[in-house]
C-alpha cells in the first residue's frame, strides 16, 4: 500500500472516531483532543500500523486502543486521596495516606502528596482498556468522571467506579513491592503475585509489624513504612479485609463488574515491572 493510501486510512480511521465520540456529549471532549493533535497522531499511527502489519495481527484493535490511551493521557488530571476513598471510609484512607506519604502545606488546605501519579493513570488506562475490542462505554465514562479535567454530565456506573477505585490502591501496593524489593524484577511475575498475596495477608493478620515487642517485623522490618505497613492495624483491619476481596485474589464471579480481574491484575503487575524495575 502507498504512503499516501496509508495516510488516508489513518486518516478514515481519525474521523470515524471524531465522529462516534463526538455523537455523545460525555465522549465529546475526546473527539477534540483526536482533532486538536491530528498531525501527530497521523505520524505515530504510520509507525504502529508499519510495526503491526509485519506481525500480521491485531492492526484495527492496537490503533483504536493507541487513540483511547492517547486522547484519556491528555485528559486526565490529578489523583488525589478522593480517588482511594473506597467503602465511603474517607478517614480511615486520609490516614493512611498521609502516614504513607506526607501532606503539602497550602495557604488555604493541606494536599497529600500523592507520587507517581503520571505512572499510575497510564498503568489504569492500559489495564482498563486493554482487552475488549469495543471500549466498555462504562468504563469510558467512568475514568472521565474520577480524572478528566472536563466532567461528563452523565453520571457513572457504581459497579465500574468501585473497580476503578480498587485499581488505584492495586497499583500503588504493586508499586511499593517493587520500589522496597528490586529482586521481584529478576523473579518474575510468578513470585511478583505470590509476594503481593503474602503481604496482603500479613497485613491484615498484623505481622507485616511486630506490635509485641520493638524488634524488626517480616523480614527485618522493611515493609514496615510502606503502604502495606500502614495499613496494618486493628483499627484498619476491615478495611484492609474488605480491599483485598476487591482485588479478588480467588477469581469468583459474582460482583464480576465491580471487583478486580485475572487479568486486570496481571496488567497492572507487568506495567509496575516495567516501569519501576532499575
Amino acid at each position: 500500500m502507498s504512503m499516501s493510501n496509508r495516510i488516508n486510512r489513518i486518516n478514515a480511521t481519525i474521523d470515524n472516531h471524531i465522529y462516534v465520540w463526538s455523537s455523545i456529549p460525555s465522549f465529546a471532549p475526546m473527539a477534540e483532543i483526536l482533532r486538536t493533535y491530528r498531525d501527530i497522531l497521523v505520524e505515530k499511527l504510520l509507525d504502529l500500523t508499519a510495526r503491526q502489519a509485519k506481525r500480521d495481527a491485531g492492526a484495527q484493535d492496537a490503533v483504536r486502543l493507541f487513540l483511547i490511551n492517547f486522547a484519556l493521557e491528555r485528559m486526565a488530571g490529578q489523583i488525589t486521596s478522593d480517588h482511594f476513598t473506597i467503602f465511603r471510609d474517607t478517614e480511615t484512607v486520609q490516614v493512611i495516606l498521609e502516614d504513607s506519604y506526607g501532606i503539602q502545606c497550602m495557604a488555604d488546605r493541606d494536599d497529600i502528596l500523592i507520587p507517581h501519579q503520571n505512572e499510575a493513570l497510564k498503568i489504569i488506562i492500559q489495564c482498563l482498556f486493554h482487552r475488549e475490542k469495543a471500549a466498555d462505554q462504562k468504563d469510558l465514562l467512568c475514568f472521565l468522571h474520577m480524572f478528566s479535567r472536563a466532567k461528563p454530565e452523565e453520571r457513572p456506573d457504581q459497579d465500574r467506579t468501585m473497580r476503578l477505585r480498587s485499581m488505584i490502591w492495586f497499583i500503588y501496593l504493586a508499586i511499593e513491592i517493587v520500589k522496597t524489593e528490586q529482586a521481584v524484577c529478576s523473579k518474575g511475575l510468578e513470585y511478583f503475585r505470590n509476594k503481593f498475596k503474602e503481604l496482603l495477608d500479613r497485613t491484615i493478620d498484623g505481622s507485616i509489624i511486630d506490635e509485641e515487642s520493638r524488634r524488626p517485623g517480616f523480614e527485618d522490618g522493611k515493609w514496615e513504612k510502606t503502604l502495606f505497613g500502614w495499613l496494618q492495624g486493628e483499627d484498619r483491619r476491615e478495611f484492609a479485609i474488605k480491599l483485598r476481596r476487591q482485588f479478588n485474589m480467588e477469581n469468583k464471579i459474582e460482583h464480576v463488574n465491580r471487583c478486580l480481574l485475572s487479568d486486570h491484575r496481571r496488567c497492572i503487575l507487568v506495567h509496575v515491572m516495567s516501569m519501576f524495575c532499575k
